[in-house]
């Protein structure tokens, strides 16, 4: 049983917790790599075997309008979850995290577990087919954002980063590019940013020091990761149906689509935390289904 430490987000009141959980909390956890080696991709060949320079631009085109269908899956279900309310005025109100339909399991539930679990997978499609490691992108998101919210600047506020471009010297065409970005490192062993888990645990940990949680209820996150589905097609809107991927985009454009890939990924494990769902678990279960057929 994963620990409770994976299924409880992080409220104002226990950010600490998190760190003294024991060695227990390691049982569970599931790597990204073990994701990305065994989920196929829509010919059946692993991830791990996708060949440089066999994948045109129409087919990832046809990826991203297959994310926009399993998004919308998605956001038809959040239209029947409890409403939001953000905790800005009031912290004595109890998060809207710990409603019963996200701590309790129920048929609903259960549905968009594996809707978010499905989305998961997709997104590692779409990395291979654009030759990128998901997780390194993230990490390398994560990184960036850290330096475009310095948390003594941005702690509470629900602001863009080019409110703050003044002291970070970051703004829409400048600081962007994480070509030569370092990864995030984990900063202790809960941190594992080799896992699901620890990467998730990383998010949780970054938007706590922000005090961003009053902001991250279910629907809040739902619309924003929605957002960043859009930001990604964007990429791709003008490209026509023609052509090989490394002919048609520069190394800058493949790192901008990694930087979306990553966003997409970055609100979906926070989207999952905050409901209560282990994401790893559902993607694995998703990769044994598909197996045992």
């Amino acid at each position: 049983m994963p620990s409770t430490a994976f299924t409880q987000p992080i409220t104002s009141a226990s950010p600490k917790s998190i760190l003294t959980i024991n060695s227990a909390a390691m049982i569970g956890r599931v790597d990204f790599a073990y994701l990305r080696d065994n989920f196929a991709t829509t010919n059946d060949t692993k991830i791990s075997e996708v060949e440089p320079n066999n994948n045109s631009i129409a087919t990832i085109r046809d990826l991203i309008f297959e994310l926009g269908a399993i998004t919308g899956m998605i956001c038809t279900t959040f239209m029947s979850v409890p409403h939001d309310f953000n905790r800005t005025d009031d912290e004595s109100r109890p998060s809207p995290n710990d409603d019963p339909f996200w701590t309790e399991p129920s048929p609903q539930k259960e549905e968009l577990s594996r809707q978010l679990g499905e989305l998961f997978l997709h997104l590692f499609r779409i990395s291979a087919s654009c030759h990128l490691d998901l997780c390194t992108c993230v990490l390398k998101k994560i990184e960036l954002n850290g330096q475009k919210y310095p948390v003594e600047l941005c702690k509470g506020k629900a602001g863009k980063y080019t409110d703050y471009s003044e002291h970070t010297g970051i703004t829409t065409t400048e600081g962007q590019c994480t070509i030569n970005t370092p990864t995030k490192a984990s900063s202790n062993d809960m941190e594992d940013t080799t896992t699901v888990e620890g990467i998730t645990i990383l998010i949780r940990n970054f938007a706590d020091e922000r005090l961003w949680h009053r902001h991250h209820c279910p629907r809040n996150i739902a619309l924003a990761m929605m957002g960043e589905v859009g930001e990604l097609a964007e990429i791709f809107q003008w490209k026509k149906d023609e052509g090989e991927l490394d002919m048609k985009m520069t190394e800058k454009e493949l790192d901008k689509v990694g930087q979306e890939v990553a966003d997409v990924t970055i609100y979906l494990l926070r989207l999952a935390d905050v409901c209560h769902v282990q994401l790893g678990d559902e993607a694995r279960k998703l990769i044994e289904a598909c197996e045992e057929d």
